[in-house]
């Protein structure tokens, strides 16, 4: 009835549209590149006559291809997503960004011209990868660059600014993880007991107090003010990676020590009226900087165990594994120690497995 009444059949009526498109595309390519347009494609490299088919009733649709972009330009706006949109941690976003800067400097060691992004090609990061691994890095550090090197292609075609993902044919190399050395409690407790009574060891009790109490993270300490404790209670919330909060226990030993640091730092006045201080203090008014909190952990824990690695973290492990030989369960020791993933509060077991071996060789009968 439409054609009686003169008016075009449907199908020529929606040919007109997407040609009338076409032309209107074709007019503006050749805007912008005349030479192009005048045979026919695309200034980006595509031809115009395929590129019809991209359109939709007269209405292109967005992010069907993208104009080249830089390798620098990219990974600027990869770290701009990360930091703000998915709010990965600050050394996250570090660590990746390095990464790539690494891989930048592969492909441009002159630092003449940053490459397309479009351009690279699966053999340019094995390249990559394979002149990493000459230069003796370890498994965890390659998992890293492989890692990044995957976020950074998934964000740039999820933006369609490249059509395929080089890293789809690099396989993940899987790092066993290495069973971390615990001090036993018997240790712990006598290196509790060196710090004075002076300011700066009361401080430093606290500091060793909290850790192994807590099971924190180094920079999760360094963060805390003295508000986050209030009211003083037997738990604390803190912000772990990527700015997830949890909320953390406050142990009988642990809270006595904050509580004759801080009236030994702010007299015997309320807490409240000092609720924006930082808890642990390093220079007079200043934060506690994580190189210090470092060096208070190996000035006392080498005095009493010999470990290879005298760090907050290794407080941190502690707090897990004695945490676990006591009959803990595995969730909540890993909402305790604030893992995403359970499979990494799972190191510990196989340390909990190894001490209950023990015990059954020394105690049973017919071990």
């Amino acid at each position: 009835r439409v054609a009686a009444r003169g008016a075009a059949p449907r199908g020529r009526s929606r040919a007109r549209v997407k040609s009338l498109s076409l032309l209107m595309y074709q007019a503006a390519a050749a805007r912008r590149s005349p030479k192009g347009a005048a045979r026919g494609q695309d200034p980006r490299g595509l031809d115009a006559c395929n590129t019809a088919s991209k359109f939709h009733f007269g209405r292109f649709q967005p992010g069907s291809y993208s104009l080249p972009m830089h390798l620098d330009e990219a990974v600027e706006k990869f770290r701009t997503f990360i930091e703000h949109e998915r709010g990965l941690s600050p050394r996250t976003v570090e660590a990746y960004t390095s990464d790539l800067a690494l891989f930048a400097r592969h492909l441009d060691p002159d630092s003449e011209s940053s490459p397309e992004v479009a351009s690279i090609t699966p053999l340019d990061i094995r390249a990559f990868l394979a002149g990493e691994v000459s230069q003796g890095k370890s498994s965890r550090s390659m998992m890293r660059r492989v890692a990044a090197l995957r976020a950074f292609f998934a964000f740039l075609r999820s933006r369609k600014v490249v059509k395929d993902d080089p890293t789809r044919q690099i396989a993940q190399r899987v790092s066993r993880r290495s069973v971390p050395t615990i001090v036993s409690e018997e240790r712990l407790e006598t290196m509790m007991d060196l710090p004075d009574g002076t300011l700066t060891g009361l401080r430093d009790r606290a500091v060793l107090e909290f850790l192994y109490g807590a099971g924190v993270r180094l920079r999760e300490l360094v963060a805390l003010n003295v508000a986050d404790f209030l009211p003083l209670g037997d738990r604390v919330v803190v912000r772990g990676k990527g700015n997830k909060a949890r909320v953390v226990p406050v142990g009988g030993r642990a809270k006595d020590a904050l509580v004759a640091y801080w009236r030994e730092r702010f007299g015997a006045g309320a807490l409240e009226s000092h609720g924006r201080s930082p808890a642990f203090e390093g220079r007079p008014g200043g934060r506690v900087s994580p190189r210090t909190v470092q060096r208070i952990v190996r000035r006392y824990l080498s005095r009493v165990a010999s470990v290879s690695k005298a760090s907050p973290h290794a407080l941190r492990h502690a707090f897990a594994t004695h945490m676990l030989d006591h009959g803990a369960d595995l969730r909540a020791v890993q909402e305790l120690l604030g893992h995403a993933s359970l499979s990494t509060t799972q190191i510990y077991t196989h340390v909990s497995i190894e001490h209950l071996k023990k015990v059954y060789r020394k105690a049973h009968p017919r071990a």
